[in-house]
């Protein structure tokens, strides 16, 4: 009975059909969505940040690895060719050389902050509570006397109303209140939050430890996983696209740890050696900084000015401005293109607007990944353009040998 009525189909009619049916499936599929755009993306939001929640010891891990890595292939060199440290098994070198590295860079990043927390709370042990209360209040007075006669002579000129300038500055007084009780609010909110940090963090190092153990045998899995998924030409694509990548990232990435650490080692000595208060903070406030473009000196100069001229020390200030001016000139012309290279070739224009958007888009993370990534587009669409020219240039080549 099956086969009779199956003989009566028509093929084109039922193609037709099914595809009416698709398409009026989709329509109200995509009206549906339009009614409800707000949920849907909420409800997709959610999820992402729920499952980057989960992953995130797996992207630290991810992170630390990739950091790490050079340092641990030349120490695998060193290990393999040394005369005292002899193995039969060349994955022992492998192992010896991440627990080093590992090692190392922990013991670092403790006797670093150690130093810090020493250097700051010697500064706040010297400092006479009394003394920094006067002269924060004279400061403010001198401040509003300055406003007051400011405003006196603007009221004068009939260029602004007499409460005008009160007005703001209870407003500006207003808003800073607020935002510093919202900042203490973080802080504390924060603070909750610590041993979630601390485990996501101990978690990740972990991972990051067994992937660069078992380096090789990642990469031979992507390789099969991508010989069984792609075509030979896909995979050229995603190969060519890791190279640049990695070039271009752990370019820019590893170099401006560097010269991030090379900076809050170099400010902060030269800064507390000339006597600025709170130097050591100022000098790893502004390394870190560094990390962003741009913003590493403007914090090293606010920083330096403002602790400097609220502890009267006028002529440490200006010693300091100096010293800065010549450690940028330093950072900026010789140590930066030493370690950075020519991973990301980009013009201060298109860094500023790559920082901002990054800004927008994901705060102070899309801030210090937004100059690689622009990197990246940046030479993708070099190289289309430069594709096209070149196809361009020869059609026009192939259309004047047709015309001879």
């Amino acid at each position: 009975m099956f086969e009779k009525f199956k003989s009566h189909i028509n093929k084109k009619y039922t193609t037709i059909s099914v595809y009416v049916i698709i398409t009026v499936a989709i329509i109200f599929a995509l009206g549906f969505a339009t009614t409800r755009i707000g949920i849907i993306f909420k409800t997709a939001t959610d999820v992402l940040f729920y499952l980057l929640k989960i992953f995130t010891p797996v992207f630290i891990g991810v992170v630390i690895a990739y950091i790490i890595d050079p340092m641990v292939n030349f120490t695998e060199k060193l290990y393999s060719k040394s005369k005292i440290i002899r193995f039969k098994n060349q994955k022992k070198y492998r192992s010896l050389a991440v627990f080093s590295c590992i090692i190392g860079t922990i013991t670092l990043i403790f006797v670093l902050v150690g130093l810090f927390i020493f250097s700051i709370t010697k500064e706040i042990a010297n400092i006479k509570l009394d003394q920094a209360i006067a002269l924060i209040t004279n400061y403010i007075n001198s401040f509003s006397d300055s406003l007051s006669s400011f405003e006196g002579k603007l009221a004068d000129l009939n260029i602004v109303k007499s409460n005008a300038i009160d007005q703001y500055i209870s407003q500006l007084s207003t808003s800073l209140i607020n935002g510093l009780k919202d900042f203490t609010n973080n802080l504390a909110g924060s603070t909750k939050h610590i041993s979630s940090y601390a485990s996501n963090i101990v978690f990740g190092l972990i991972i990051g430890i067994y992937l660069l153990l078992d380096k090789e045998d990642f990469k031979e899995y992507c390789d099969k996983f991508s010989r069984a998924l792609f075509t030979d030409k896909m995979q050229n694509r995603i190969k060519n696209f890791w190279e640049d990548f990695n070039r271009i990232f752990s370019g820019y990435i590893r170099g401006q740890l560097l010269d991030s650490l090379f900076m809050c080692i170099v400010l902060s000595i030269c800064l507390t050696i000339i006597g600025i208060k709170f130097g050591m903070l100022i000098g790893v406030l502004a390394g870190l900084c560094n990390l962003i473009p741009y913003f590493g000196p403007i914090v090293a100069f606010v920083g330096t000015i403002l602790f400097g001229m609220l502890n009267g020390q006028y002529t440490q200030v200006i010693i300091a401005i100096v010293v800065l001016l010549i450690v940028q000139q330093i950072d900026g012309n010789i140590i930066g293109p030493k370690l950075l290279g020519k991973s990301v070739s980009l013009k201060p224009i298109f860094i500023l607007v790559a920082v901002l958007i990054g800004s927008q888009i994901a705060g102070v993370l899309g801030m210090v990944l937004a100059v690689p990534v622009a990197g990246i587009i940046k030479l993708f669409i070099k190289r289309h353009i430069d594709e096209r020219l070149r196809k361009k240039e020869a059609a026009e080549h192939e259309a004047a040998v047709s015309k001879e």
